[in-house]
């Protein structure tokens, strides 16, 4: 995650750049593009991080990829970080943008992960009762994960409130543990 800190500036400077030029919502387009073109392209992202493959080289690639698909601000922007060098932290710039995009929108990503597809009565309800909460828009991501047992776990931000049963088996396992059976006066 240390090349996730080096790319917050560059992020806030493509949003300062956005807002000064009325061009968020479009610069916000571009680089959910190029964040799903990084998490759908395995390829991509090793070729940005490659030393082997040339500036030039790289800088055709990102042309022939996102011509045509990104705007001219974004573009510019991306094809001096290509100049600079930093090429290998463009995914990461991409998800801090979208961050800050979001954090600047007042919307919270939540993550909801339970052991089968949350019905939409109760997806609406979390998500109102965590909107009450926050103050905040809330974009529910929902997961299922069987080894949950049961219950749910729900996380944002460096927040987690874990209501799984596998969780409470955990703690039920190391309490079982802490309890030495050959103190005397048991």
């Amino acid at each position: 995650m240390k090349s996730a800190h080096i790319a917050i500036p560059y992020a806030k400077a493509l949003f300062e750049i956005a807002m000064e030029n009325n061009a968020l919502e479009e610069t916000m387009q571009d680089m959910t593009l190029i964040r799903d073109v990084c998490h759908s392209s395995r390829d991509f992202v090793l070729m940005l991080k490659s030393p082997v493959v040339t500036t030039e080289k790289k800088t055709k690639i990102v042309h022939s990829v996102f011509d045509g698909k990104l705007s001219k601000i974004t573009l510019t922007y991306f094809l001096i970080i290509l100049r600079k060098r930093r090429e290998p932290i463009i995914p990461d710039i991409a998800h801090e943008f979208v961050e800050i995009y979001k954090d600047y929108k007042g919307i919270l990503t939540t993550y909801l992960k339970t052991t089968e597809q949350v019905p939409e009565d109760i997806r609406k309800k979390v998500i109102e009762a965590l909107g009450q909460q926050t103050g905040k828009t809330i974009d529910l991501i929902e997961e299922t994960d069987d080894r949950l047992i049961g219950g749910f776990v729900l996380r944002w931000k460096d927040m987690q409130y874990d209501a799984s049963i596998l969780n409470q088996i955990n703690k039920l396992k190391k309490e079982v543990e802490s309890i030495n059976l050959y103190v005397k006066g048991y």
